[in-house]
């Protein structure tokens, strides 16, 4: 007997074709898979173009809490991750399983994922040029490729696996992925060899292997798209206005880490202020499509901004803190035992669950810091800005305090830190905001992108060398600013042309 649809958490079939873009459905109860000339789905029945013999192929219903897939074809054989599945007999889902039903001249394959999210799109790696190497880099549901290096230089990358061709095939290994990388839901420990329609899970994106190509899941994170558009950010004195940023335009997706890169004096803190809603500007800015200026009441409880000196009391202790910040930032109507659990829940995603009893002038550096961002933590913010949350501490603690941060960002969240010393966590970063000041002395954008895109577009190897190149000469730069002002703005429309 099959349960209630309404009470049903949807899941989805995503039937992965030989050439073409994968087709997804939602899945909400039983749904019948027949054949027919026109795929599509309507009233339960799930309609293939393939040209078997059987018209009826399966069925996939949720029963007993579990989705299970019924073999119903006589004709063809149905494997599930390659196990049989006899006529008439059920086979328990799980996310990530292959579904292939297949005679001696035509095979269907599907995937079966346990959620739905509308979101979400498949996009394409070729894997045609087999004296490649690809990474994939993978922060939250972000996933990019690139051709790779050398293997010495692979090796000091982090956050990511390696698809390696050698001796004939395809090979997945895990270089430093914090959650790890499994095939076929069996971890990878080192190196493992991929199978034809093999399914490969790091963190929440799904990989299907086919022989010349991998098709992913990508979230189009839009829902918690932030969207900037600074016309200008000024100031009036009595005789003249200065302004201060101009022409400020990008947009960052859910899920990214980026960077706030600048000479000391460029406007760092002002271009954060104006996103932030704290000092306005000439602007428009959207945090999931909400405007932050014309909502800002409502909005200021998704933004958790951290400043360089902290704002806690020596005299209260850790675990207080976060009680108080739970009263004062959750929303009314929490009741006290959802803060006292909202409470252990920050502890624990910090790692300050061991000091939760120490006075907060016993802490550490490291533990201080992130303390400050346990109290902005606590309303659970869509948006995180620190202003050099790494001042004063060695590179361990700073390494530890970033990684904590990437956690962070790796629940869908947008995380902008400004930094000083970028370099020693720069992989941890998706993206790079370069603001520089041009011959008027305004803050402007001169470069948005990866950090790959970035020491690119600069010719540059670190971030330290992009800083000293965009700086004025009389502040020990190179006094190029206006030069790769003017040079990102050509990059842009040539972007835009490309689109």
């Amino acid at each position: 007997m099959t349960e209630d649809n309404s009470q049903i958490e949807p899941a989805k079939l995503v039937v992965l074709e030989k050439s073409g873009e994968p087709r997804q459905f939602r899945l909400t109860g039983t749904t019948h898979i027949v054949t027919g000339e026109l795929t599509g789905l309507a009233d339960g029945v799930l309609t293939m173009n393939y040209p078997f013999r059987d018209h009826d192929l399966g069925d996939i219903e949720y029963e007993g809490g579990r989705w299970k897939y019924r073999d119903l074809s006589e004709e063809t054989e149905t494997y599930v991750n390659g196990a049989n599945v006899q006529t008439g007999y059920d086979k328990v889902l799980e996310n990530g399983d292959v579904i292939k039903v297949e005679n001696s001249e035509i095979t269907l394959v599907c995937v079966f994922i346990d959620y739905y999210q509308p979101d979400v799109t498949w996009q394409t790696i070729s894997l045609e040029n087999t004296s490649d190497m690809i990474h994939i880099y993978g922060h939250g549901d972000g996933v990019t490729s690139e051709v790779a290096r050398t293997s010495e230089e692979i090796r000091e990358d982090r956050h990511h696996a390696l698809l390696r061709f050698k001796e004939g095939t395809w090979n997945v290994e895990d270089i430093n992925t914090e959650r790890g990388v499994f095939v076929n839901r069996q971890k990878v420990e080192g190196e493992r060899k991929l199978g034809m329609y093999d399914v490969i899970c790091i963190g929440n994106t799904v990989f299907v292997y086919q022989e010349n190509r991998l098709i992913f899941n990508h979230k189009s994170a839009v829902n918690n798209r932030l969207v900037i558009h600074i016309e200008e950010r000024a100031v009036r004195s009595l005789f003249r206005k200065k302004v201060l940023l101009s022409d400020i335009n990008l947009s960052i997706d859910s899920g990214n880490m980026v960077l706030i890169l600048g000479g000391s004096g460029v406007g760092k803190t002002t271009f954060i202020n104006a996103v932030t809603g704290y000092e306005k500007a000439k602007a428009t800015i959207t945090q999931a499509g909400r405007d932050v200026y014309k909502d800002y009441k409502e909005m200021k409880y998704e933004i958790g901004f951290v400043p360089q000196q902290d704002l806690l009391r020596g005299n209260d202790n850790v675990r207080m803190t976060l009680v108080n910040a739970a009263q004062l930032r959750m929303p009314r109507g929490t009741s006290a035992r959802e803060r006292e659990s909202r409470v252990d829940e920050v502890l624990d995603f910090l790692g300050l669950d061991t000091v939760r009893d120490e006075l907060v002038e016993k802490l550490s550096g490291g533990q201080r810091k992130r303390l400050s961002i346990g109290v902005e933590f606590m309303a659970d913010p869509q948006l995180f800005i620190l202003d050099e949350p790494d001042s004063g501490l060695d590179g361990t603690m700073a390494r530890a305090l970033f990684g904590q941060l990437r956690k962070i960002a790796d629940t869908q969240k947008i995380v902008m830190v400004i930094t000083h010393t970028p370099d020693r966590v720069i992989d941890l970063f998706d993206k790079v905001i370069v603001l520089a000041k041009d011959e008027k002395q305004t803050g402007r954008l001169c470069f948005y992108g990866s950090i790959a895109e970035a020491k690119d577009f600069f010719q540059r190897e670190s971030m330290e060398q992009i800083v000293r190149a965009i700086n004025q000469k009389d502040e020990g730069g190179e006094g190029l600013a206006d030069e790769f002002i003017e040079k990102y703005k050509a990059y842009r429309e040539n972007q835009k042309d490309r689109q």
